[in-house]
């Protein structure tokens, strides 16, 4: 880049998480020409982090390698106000995520033709990073995700689908930066076993990841903690895929819960490849009775998207037209640029349904990746689940998942002993406890502490509605100030210190706007209670997500 620098019109921000945030922005040249595009920055406490810092230029490198119809698009790597800039393609939509939700609380179901060809989509895709050749030439960059999940697959009102967040992946290519073998990237809720064992990444965990979203798009359900030992793995995973809820001929749903099993499988060499399964989708959405694709699209995709509420976090950025920095800011080996800004702007508040995601180190280390809830245009990055997600218009679910693994031994004996629980991880120097899965006795009917540093303000005024046998939440890296809403008049107040015994809870969902201390408020991030239920749910400040569940 040379020459009169380019001027970006940030119009509001779309996605926040613990690495940075995405803007949709209007770029503008000299010659006055200009375009819509997502921006994601890079929060101003990691520009000076070499690893986040590295792994956010690695991943925009990696994608401006890659063209493929499925794979978020990068423009450009640049700096702005001081901080890294990851410059995307901007796409109108919502990540998966945020549709599942969206069905479940309309009591809806995925439409299969259309869940089939999604798949089929993010499978190509995957097939185009592992094995496809960069146009410029060379070798295959080799490109496994690492962290397949709802939020990181995008859907477009116009019918599109795009893989988004790299920032975990891992990849051979010559301008990679980070090298270090010190992180472990992935969402627990979605990661292959083999993985959690540490073993060597391959192909096939993305294809269990995978499988594990099929599922959870089949049933509007999370699949749950993944056993790393063998046999009660097996155990599960039947158990789960003998419940799928399927209609149609025999031989059909049959040829469902066939993929479904082998994809995950627990011995990696006995799941398909992402090329034969792009095909096999295919066939499957065609042998699928229902709306396709691009009609899913067209109405539920779009009806989802105009009711996803805009943020309003009053970011200083909104509004403003900053000229970028130096070209050199963040060129290999450089640091983060020191060169003012047109104008200096405070980091803003974050916010929950993003729209635009990119792959950068979003969301936080732990780093966790953040969810978005209800992503419309962005992409985020992942930076392992902890990259900021830059779909642009892509997409918001900012969460990609950093594990730490200071020492494999100790990381292998934990898992052994625990089953892991389904959401976001977070880099953390010892495993964190698992949320408590006894059942705890209901708290009074009215309002008032009920345990663990936390306040039931008031409760759901409404009657008749089943509930949870009981809830407790929990947090990694608090504490902070946390505000709890639901249902109808429910409010709790809690400080995120110690575990929190709401007691039962009237299913449905549940929201928190969370205040870690010295850190950007997290807004809208939500858990799901279920009826009949003990649920556990423990929230990763790193990560900007819940995990846990009802099992």
């Amino acid at each position: 880049m040379s020459g009169a620098r380019r001027r970006f019109r940030f119009i509001k921000e779309i996605a926040e998480g613990g690495f940075g945030k995405v803007y949709l922005a209007e770029q503008l040249s000299s010659d006055g020409f200009s375009r819509i595009v997502a921006a994601k920055l890079l929060h101003a406490k990691w520009s000076s982090h070499d690893e986040v810092v590295m792994r956010t230029r690695d991943e925009a490198r990696l994608l401006g390698l890659i063209r493929h119809q499925h794979i978020v698009r990068v423009e450009d790597l640049t700096s702005i106000d001081g901080k890294c800039a990851i410059i995307m393609e901007y796409l109108e939509g919502v990540d998966l995520k945020y549709v599942l939700q969206y069905l479940r609380d309309r009591h809806m179901t995925f439409p299969r033709a259309a869940l089939f060809e999604i798949a089929s989509a993010v499978a190509s895709a995957l097939d185009a990073a592992y094995n496809g050749r960069p146009l410029q030439g060379g070798d295959p960059l080799r490109v496994i995700h690492r962290d397949i999940k709802p939020s990181n697959i995008f859907v477009t009102i116009a019918g599109g689908v795009k893989v988004l967040d790299f920032g975990t992946a891992r990849a051979n290519f010559a301008e990679r930066e980070a090298k270090t073998q010190a992180l472990a990237f992935g969402s627990q809720g979605y990661m292959a076993p083999e993985r959690m064992l540490g073993e060597e990444d391959t192909p096939a965990a993305d294809i269990f990841s995978l499988g594990i979203t099929l599922y959870e798009l089949l049933t509007l359900e999370a699949f749950g903690r993944i056993p790393p030992r063998p046999q009660k793995f097996v155990k599960k995973v039947e158990e789960r895929i003998a419940a799928v809820p399927l209609e149609g001929p025999s031989e059909w749903t049959r040829q469902v819960r066939d993929v479904l099993r082998a994809m995950c499988a627990y011995d990696s060499k006995e799941r398909p490849s992402a090329t034969s399964l792009v095909d096999v989708f295919e066939a499957l959405a065609q042998g699928a009775s229902d709306a396709p694709l691009k009609k899913f699209c067209r109405t539920t995709v779009a009806e989802s998207k105009a009711n996803e509420p805009d943020l309003e976090t009053g970011d200083p950025l909104t509004g403003q037209v900053i000229e970028e920095d130096a070209s050199s800011a963040f060129g290999p080996g450089a640091g983060p640029s020191t060169t003012a800004a047109a104008a200096s702007v405070a980091p803003a508040p974050s916010r929950t349904g993003a729209v635009a995601r990119v792959n950068l180190p979003i969301d936080g280390p732990t780093e966790a990746p953040s969810e978005r809830s209800g992503t419309t245009d962005v992409v985020r990055s992942s930076g392992g689940g902890g990259g900021m997600k830059i779909a642009a218009a892509a997409i918001v679910g900012l969460g990609g998942v950093l594990v730490v693994v200071l020492i494999a031994v100790a990381v292998v004996a934990y898992v052994l002993s625990t089953e892991m629980s389904s959401g976001p991880t977070t880099v953390v120097t010892t495993p964190p406890d698992p949320p408590p899965e006894n059942t705890v006795a209901p708290p009074d009917a009215g309002g008032g502490a009920v345990g663990g540093g936390g306040t039931v303000v008031s409760r759901d005024t409404r009657e008749g509605v089943p509930s949870s046998t009981a809830t407790v939440l929990s947090m990694v890296g608090g504490p902070a100030e946390v505000v709890i809403t639901g249902g109808v008049g429910f409010k709790a107040e809690w400080d995120g210190a110690a575990p929190f015994d709401v007691g039962a809870l009237p299913a449905g969902t549940y929201r928190a706007n969370i205040t870690p201390q010295g850190g950007a408020k997290l807004r809208n991030k939500s858990f799901t209670v279920e009826a009949d239920k003990a649920c556990a749910f423990t929230f990763d400040v790193a990560a900007g997500d819940w995990s846990g569940g009802c099992p």
